[in-house]
């Protein structure tokens, strides 16, 4: 073991200190795709086809009063009407588990739970 180098020993710290090169390894430069593009030669010879992003409501469902809804539409979080204010669902989470006023209460905590809305304490 004496007579290799400091480097080629197992357990020294040269291994650490040495400079990592990158070896050619270079970040291929990235572009922008828009949602419309054009398809490779190789992907239409497939039998891929593009299909467009938006597609026009047939008469018959427009006149039925169906409106097309973009994509930038934002859906608002749904408002639950609750049949227990915060304070007797509070109320509710501390009696038996054998009380329907408790089982009443977890669900009125699972409704507010789904629409991630908190009560106050």
């Amino acid at each position: 073991m004496g007579d290799l180098p400091d480097d080629q020993k197992t357990g020294s710290l040269a291994k650490e200190k040495q400079e990592i090169s990158s070896g050619g390894l270079e970040a291929p430069a990235l572009k922008e795709v828009g949602k419309e593009g054009e398809l490779p030669p190789e992907v239409t010879g497939a039998g891929v086809q593009m299909h467009p992003t938006n597609v026009p409501l047939p008469q018959p469902v427009q006149q039925l009063g169906v409106k097309q809804v973009g994509t930038t539409a934002v859906q608002q979080p749904a408002s639950v009407t609750l049949p227990l204010s915060d304070d007797q669902i509070a109320k509710g989470l501390h009696q038996s588990i054998t009380s329907s006023w408790r089982w009443l209460a977890e669900w009125c905590m699972r409704k507010l739970k789904q629409i991630k809305k908190i009560i106050k304490k």
